[in-house]
């Protein structure tokens, strides 16, 4: 990894550029097999983050909220995604990423099902594979059938995917019980990390507690060889998920989808994360955006990592140092971009 994005030593500005854990990068199609998936099981983001996603996907807000409220789900999804393309190009994607101070993608797979038959999985396989120094695909997994999970899972390291993502509460299922045990085991073999939602939801209809950072706790002491994401990084349990990065060697946190320049308000809850992440746990924090969900783009995100003070190592290791150890990238492979945010020395 170039190293030019570290504060000089003699205080002159650089240049910041991170690694993202958890980007979304759809077409069209698999958008909406994405909004469907979680909307059938989770209704309340889509009326949470509406007027947002409506922004961001440049749709027609009213006519969005007309057919949600009238039930038609798949109509309102139409109207959200209709903007999108219905082909990516991986050329504008790069230069866009190089915009936006991102040096590396960790890109978000799902099961959910494309009208042609195929998933989500196998397209952002086939699009990771196009810019292999830039990107990696990780393919999501639905553990309400471990079973066909499993099957999934196997596919789609045969694929090239290179980790899992599970979303527990979507699934609604206690990923921490024997009965998906098998799932873990084969991603442990395998050498394939595990992304895993941690923290607050909005599915109202199953407990928080799906998300409880002691998921991870039970998982990782059954299975010392897995390497284990926080996705979204735990709040509100904060001490607890402070408590079980510490206990275990391979439980990794990344905060995507909350802003850095939130979390260091007075009571916001990530007061232990600020702390312990510059000692016990500063080569276990990662930077992640989650796409969609933030109103300010990725370099403002970036920025704001490196206006919380943590001085320049740790900033370093935020946004990108602990993500490259993890995905086994070294020095010179990953390119820091020529447009990467300039930002003044830190103290």
């Amino acid at each position: 990894m170039t190293l030019d994005d570290r504060t000089a030593t003699d205080g002159t500005s650089v240049r910041l550029s991170a690694i993202d854990m958890c980007a979304l990068v759809y077409d069209r199609e698999c958008w909406g097999a994405y909004f469907r998936d979680l909307g059938g099981q989770a209704p309340a983001y889509l009326r949470a983050f509406g007027r947002h996603m409506a922004t961001v996907f440049g749709a027609d807000f009213t006519l969005y909220r007309r057919h949600l409220n009238a039930g038609d789900l798949d109509a309102a999804i139409e109207i959200l995604v209709a903007h999108q393309p219905a082909e990516l190009d991986v050329a504008a994607h790069l230069r866009a990423m190089d915009a936006e101070g991102i040096a590396y993608q960790v890109l978000m797979g799902s099961s959910a099902r494309l009208p042609d038959g195929g998933c989500v999985n196998e397209r952002v396989a086939a699009f990771a594979a196009r810019a292999p120094d830039r990107m990696q695909a990780w393919a999501g997994l639905n553990l309400s059938d471990p079973h066909a999970a499993l099957e999934e899972l196997e596919r789609c390291h045969a694929l090239g995917m290179r980790g899992v993502t599970v979303i527990a509460f979507r699934d609604g299922v206690e990923p921490q019980l024997p009965y998906y045990d098998a799932v873990f085991t084969a991603a442990e073999r395998l050498g394939l990390p595990v992304w895993l939602h941690t923290g607050h939801h909005l599915c109202t209809s199953r407990p928080n507690e799906l998300s409880h950072p002691r998921i991870i706790d039970v998982l990782a002491g059954r299975h010392p060889g897995l390497r284990i994401v926080a996705g979204h990084g735990g709040w509100p349990w904060m001490p607890e998920m402070i408590s079980v990065a510490q206990r275990h060697p391979n439980v990794r946190v990344e905060f995507s989808t909350h802003r850095p320049s939130w979390m260091a308000q007075p009571g916001s809850g990530w007061e232990p994360l600020l702390l312990y992440g510059r000692g016990t746990l500063r080569r276990k924090v990662m930077f992640g955006t989650a796409t969609w969900v933030h109103s300010v783009s990725p370099r403002t995100l970036i920025q704001e990592v490196a206006d919380l003070g943590l001085g320049p190592s740790v900033t370093h290791d935020w946004l990108r140092g602990n993500a490259a150890r993890l995905l086994g990238l070294e020095d010179g492979e990953v390119r820091t971009p020529k447009t990467a945010a300039p930002t003044a020395a830190q103290p």
